[in-house]
């Protein structure tokens, strides 16, 4: 981070010796690096630098070579959705998004990366309503598989996908999809006992009521 702050700074004459210095250090990361829970950290942050310092193909290369190494490519895959999505490639980014759905592990993980593909189909493809409404579909099937799906971090995640679905919608032209959707969470809100996590998820999909 602190070569990127160099980079940053640096008049353009300085920048290729820069840059090279970031690659030797990128590579000297990747190849030194054996702790899975480090390669992680670092090795999306170092991709993030090389980003930063101009090199984009360099970084989505370091991130893909690093997929099978990873105990957790979905990090990495969500990383490349967001530089596919900031060079305009949409289908990159969608295509990336959803595998970073698909591999993420983890109760709480899973409704956080869904949640995120949801966000870069709304933000991306809002016309392919059968997609945004699929992928809503199954984050409601995955919360009535938790315990603990409308608490803490999970919780978050759910209202996030509330807010989501209605910025897509916003003058009810998708009425039937967003009534589906909530009949399909209704069925999940009646099995929760009275409480706050009930309430969050009554209140998951509808909007916030007007004073």
């Amino acid at each position: 981070m602190a070569l990127v702050a160099r980079v940053k700074l640096a008049a353009p004459a300085k920048l290729p010796a820069l840059q090279a210095e970031l690659r030797e250090m990128a590579a000297a990361f990747d190849r030194d690096i054996t702790d899975g829970y480090e390669r992680r950290a670092v090795i999306t942050t170092a991709a993030w630098a090389l980003e930063e310092a101009g090199l984009p193909a360099e970084s989505d290369a370091l991130l893909k070579a690093n997929l099978g190494k990873s105990h957790s490519p979905y990090y990495l895959m969500s990383q490349l959705a967001g530089t596919a999505k900031k060079r305009g490639d949409t289908a990159a980014a969608l295509d990336w998004s959803a595998q970073a759905f698909a591999k993420s592990e983890g109760a709480a993980t899973r409704l956080q990366w869904g949640a995120s593909y949801l966000r870069m189909l709304v933000e991306l493809a809002p016309k392919d309503a059968a997609r945004i409404e699929a992928t809503a579909a199954a984050l409601i099937d995955e919360a009535a598989t938790q315990p603990d799906a409308f608490e803490a971090r999970s919780g978050r995640s759910m209202q996030r996908i509330g807010q989501l679905l209605r910025q897509w919608d916003p003058v009810g032209e998708q009425a039937a999809v967003q009534q589906r959707l909530q009949k399909r969470l209704d069925v999940v809100c009646a099995k929760l006992p009275a409480g706050d996590a009930r309430r969050t998820c009554d209140a998951a999909l509808r909007p916030a009521a007007s004073t």
